[in-house]
């Protein structure tokens, strides 16, 4: 396109100047960090150098954090020290029942709600948020946006896109907020929908790596391609719904560089601030809605009623009912609800669950974010195509997988 050729033109002039008017600095280290920013970029080897990157994430976080770390610390230290010491003191200073099992009941706000949010998410959003501070760090995210250009064309959108995707990763309801960086209303009503659909937040993504990447790297892989491909084909035919046409994409990128570890550690505790602060509230709102509906049988009759879809469609146990009804406050704390049923889900009932409950409802935050960004009839809109798609997709993938598990 003439602007893209006009900003390499323009690139390639000032690069000429630059080079007979300044020394280079920094011999073999400079070299290096020119020769990733290179093949980072390539048409042919960025591809390798991210799958790369995605699995040493995987390592970090779906093994050592998930597995090594939960272990230690739902199982070695709440599950043996902390909790049971914390129910005996419960039941030896409240004699009523009812209260006693809100507070470390089968879902008590301790033995459910803060054991959920720091034994099971404490330490897997922790590891997630070091990789994804050291890849920010390094400068490595804005070349994302270069590689995945080729692939964002084919749903309407260039790779600028692929920033606001990044850090949904993170947390979906401020990457709804950043989506104002890309140029067109069309581009911005796309990216957000695709956002709401189908990119996990940190905490709902740990649970996801935590639970597959204990079973199966092949289950983690199956969950990959599964929302890939409903992120690409839904944003194909968004693209071609909604009207406008594709900005092209020019954009800079900044050297990359040996991540700086005061900086990984600070953007690091200032995100664990965020979620201790933000998250573990509606980790105890969401407990509570549900102790309140155990207590008034409610509960017993959502499971019964969803029978016929959770059990019949998805093929889950209909425990996973519980699940779901807790993802309507949060799609992590759905994913903590599956989590805790994994001694009892196969590998296929396991990535049919993950995936169901990745493309399930956005958090209440993030649906309050898209109604301010885009208004209630889009909003709406959007929860009434997303919720359908979830069970399609998910009840597609289990009868398609039983056909070779």
């Amino acid at each position: 396109s003439l602007p893209a050729r006009l900003a390499r033109e323009r690139g390639g002039a000032a690069e000429a100047l630059a080079r007979t008017v300044t020394q280079q600095a920094g011999g073999k280290d400079r070299t290096l960090s020119m020769l990733l920013g290179r093949v980072a970029v390539h048409r042919l080897w960025g591809w390798p150098m991210l799958l790369g990157v995605l699995y040493l994430v995987y390592l970090f976080v779906g093994d050592f954090g998930a597995s090594t770390l939960v272990g230690l610390l739902e199982e070695d230290f709440f599950g043996e020290v902390l909790n049971p010491a914390v129910t005996d003191f419960v039941h030896s200073h409240i004699s009523t029942p009812w209260l006693a099992d809100l507070f470390v009941g089968e879902y008590g706000l301790w033995t459910m709600g803060m054991t959920y949010a720091l034994a099971l998410i404490l330490p897997i959003v922790t590891t997630f948020f070091l990789a994804f501070g050291v890849l920010e760090d390094s400068g490595y995210f804005s070349r994302l946006s270069v590689i995945a250009n080729r692939l964002f064309a084919a749903i309407g959108l260039n790779g600028r896109a692929v920033l606001p995707m990044v850090l949904g990763l993170g947390c979906v309801t401020m990457a709804t907020l950043t989506t104002r960086i890309l140029h067109t209303p069309r581009e911005r009503l796309i990216t957000i929908y695709l956002m709401a659909l189908a990119i996990p937040c940190s905490a709902q993504l740990g649970v996801v790596l935590g639970l597959l990447g204990g079973i199966s790297f092949g289950a983690t892989v199956i969950w990959v391609a599964a929302i890939v491909l409903v992120l690409l084909f839904t944003g194909w035919l968004a693209s071609k719904v909604v009207p406008g046409r594709r900005v092209p994409l020019i954009t800079e990128l900044p050297p990359m560089r040996m991540p700086v570890l005061g900086n990984v550690l600070k953007k690091t505790g200032g995100r664990l601030k965020w979620y201790l602060i933000e998250v573990i509230p509606l980790f105890l709102i969401g407990t509570l809605i549900m102790f309140v509906l155990d207590r008034s049988g409610a509960l017993p009759w959502i499971i019964e009623a969803g029978k016929p879809l959770v059990v019949g469609w998805l093929g889950l146990p209909p425990e996973a009912s519980a699940a779901f009804v807790m993802g309507f406050l949060r799609r992590d704390f759905g994913a903590s609800g599956l989590f805790a049923l994994q001694g009892e889900l196969s590998m296929v009932q396991a990535v049919v669950g993950m995936v169901t409950i990745t493309l399930f409802v956005p958090c209440i935050a993030s649906l309050m974010m898209i109604v301010k960004e885009q208004g209630m009839k889009v909003a709406a809109l959007m929860l009434a195509m997303i919720i359908p798609t979830a069970f399609l997709v998910g009840g597609l993938l289990n009868h398609g997988l039983r056909l070779f598990f």
